[in-house]
């Protein structure tokens, strides 16, 4: 078994004829504990809210209930980046059997997308547009987002490599579409 490195989040691996990517969402200590930190600022203001609902009468609970309800689609997006961080994973394996995407969170395995090799056509990169305002917040690490590598499977897009800096994700891109070339070759059955 061998392995390579891009950058310090991409970790390759091959053996045989089974190779896998993993791109971790490390980010900065930094970055994590105030991303923590914000989170449980936000778990205090729901608490606040909570108390405003059941504590006021009238137009003033409706008020906060509405508030409530706000508060809660932002505090399961914000759960979602905190949970993302402390140790999401994204994996790409490709083998015989076909191409897996899947996000892992710690010891539990996500929900694999599998699809037969044939179906998959080559990784492409798009160029950022640094005019894009949801471009730059879905690259902001609050966020789980930010996907860089586009893959079309049956005409579906399939997006993985999330805020990956440009250089990595060119190169995960092209180790991706020589392994892909190269097990297609391998793998197709004569008449195909």
């Amino acid at each position: 078994m061998s392995s390579s490195r891009i950058g310090q989040r991409i970790v390759m691996s091959t053996q045989g004829d089974r190779w896998m990517a993993t791109v971790s969402s490390e980010i900065p200590a930094w970055q994590r504990q105030s991303l923590e930190l914000w989170f449980g600022a936000w778990v205090a203001l729901g608490a606040m809210l909570g108390y405003g609902v059941v504590s006021f009468p009238g137009s003033e609970r409706t008020f906060y209930f509405i508030c409530l309800g706000f508060w809660a689609f932002f505090a399961f997006r914000a759960y979602r980046a905190v949970r993302w961080r402390r140790s999401g994973l994204e994996v790409i394996q490709l083998s015989p059997d076909g191409l897996e995407l899947r996000n892992d969170h710690g010891t539990k395995r996500g929900r694999a997308g599998v699809h037969a090799l044939k179906d998959v056509e080559p990784a492409s990169v798009p160029e950022p547009n640094p005019r894009s305002l949801l471009e730059s917040m879905e690259q902001q690490f609050w966020v789980v987002g930010g996907d860089r590598i586009h893959l079309s499977i049956q005409g579906k897009t399939h997006v993985f490599g999330k805020q990956l800096e440009l250089h990595e994700a060119q190169q995960l891109a092209k180790v991706f579409n020589q392994r892909l070339t190269k097990l297609q070759k391998k793998h197709s059955a004569p008449g195909d």
